[in-house]
């Protein structure tokens, strides 16, 4: 089933489904002089498809109606059905550099996976489960398409919408080159994975990642505060209001979780497998421990930054402890 639902005139927020616990995304029809922008596109599964298919069709837009696409960054939820979509309309793709050059076929080559294995087992998980994370990653990789991006969008840009237009915000942190929009004219922030009402963000340090994404995020987060805006849009879940209380209360959840580690890694050093356990057990699942894995060290990383914990690479695996 479809859901699209007008949130501001000429904006139709649309529900597709996803093969995860977070169960949908949103995508955004926008409308333009010339026809729609279409904000993220969903996964390559038919069920996205027809999703879409029937919204465009409710809304009496049909793909003929988009003319140009704008992925808020490469993850498979959100740009893997976007080559299937510009060969079904004709419209552009429009991407951050950042962004654009992890979409491309040439970045997922045949030592992606590789790098990734060798990678968790630098950073102290078990070859079983390094496995085991690494065949449900290739799994996630069945459901995107990569993709030659047509133009790259910059921060600062602006995009001419039915109304004003959208001015482009990015906001490195949940992916080197995430891309927001705002539209000043009726103060509504299209958050992307930047903010996301009742679920925080996943920031992570990782083959692909920015070297301090904690640092990105959180700088990115102060930059959003002063914004005025009535409303975000985010890619799941509800609209909500509140921008500034919601961003107090991440910067403390991320303020808190450093203290966690720290003292996980007070008594003696620890990998960042081994941190993952102290702060969220063990048995998760493999995606799950990857996305764990990855923001632990983001956290230890930012706090390395800070001269409050250190890293240690003996044999092959690192392993951190507190203190410069």
């Amino acid at each position: 089933m479809s859901e699209a639902v007008s949130v501001s005139e000429g904006i139709w927020l649309v529900k597709l489904p996803l093969p995860f616990p977070v169960a949908t995304i949103n995508v955004f029809l926008i409308r333009c002089e010339d026809g729609f922008l279409l904000l993220d596109c969903g996964m390559k599964t038919r069920a996205c498809r027809e999703a879409l298919a029937a919204a465009l069709e409710k809304t009496g837009i049909g793909w003929i109606g988009i003319r140009r696409i704008v992925i808020s960054h490469m993850h498979p939820d959100h740009f893997g059905l976007a080559a299937e979509v510009r060969a079904r309309t004709g419209a552009p793709v429009w991407m951050h550099e950042a962004e654009a050059a992890r979409s491309s076929p040439r970045f997922m080559d045949n030592d992606f996976f590789a790098r990734h294995s060798a990678w968790l087992t630098e950073h102290g998980v078990p070859a079983d489960e390094t496995e085991e994370i690494s065949e449900a990653s290739r799994g996630i990789s069945e459901f995107i398409e990569m993709v030659e991006v047509d133009r790259r969008l910059e921060d600062g840009d602006r995009i001419p919408i039915a109304g004003g237009e959208l001015e482009v915000v990015v906001t490195p942190g949940h992916s080197p080159g995430l891309l927001t929009l705002y539209f000043p004219q009726r103060k509504l922030y299209f958050s992307s994975d930047h903010m996301v009402e009742k679920i925080t963000p996943n920031v992570g340090l990782h083959t692909h990642s920015s070297e301090n994404p904690l640092g990105d995020y959180l700088a990115s987060l102060d930059r959003i505060r002063p914004m005025e805006i009535d409303l975000v849009l985010p890619s799941h879940g509800h609209p909500f209001h509140g921008h500034r209380e919601w961003i107090a209360a991440t910067e403390q959840h991320h303020h808190s979780r450093c203290e966690r580690m720290l003292s996980a890694v007070a008594a003696s050093p620890r990998t960042a497998y081994e941190v993952v356990n102290v702060e969220w057990g063990p048995h998760l699942s493999p995606l799950n421990e990857r996305f764990a894995v990855a923001e632990t060290l983001a956290h230890l990383e930012y706090m390395r930054r800070q001269g409050r914990v250190s890293a240690v690479r003996e044999n092959g695996v690192t392993r951190w402890r507190k203190g410069g």
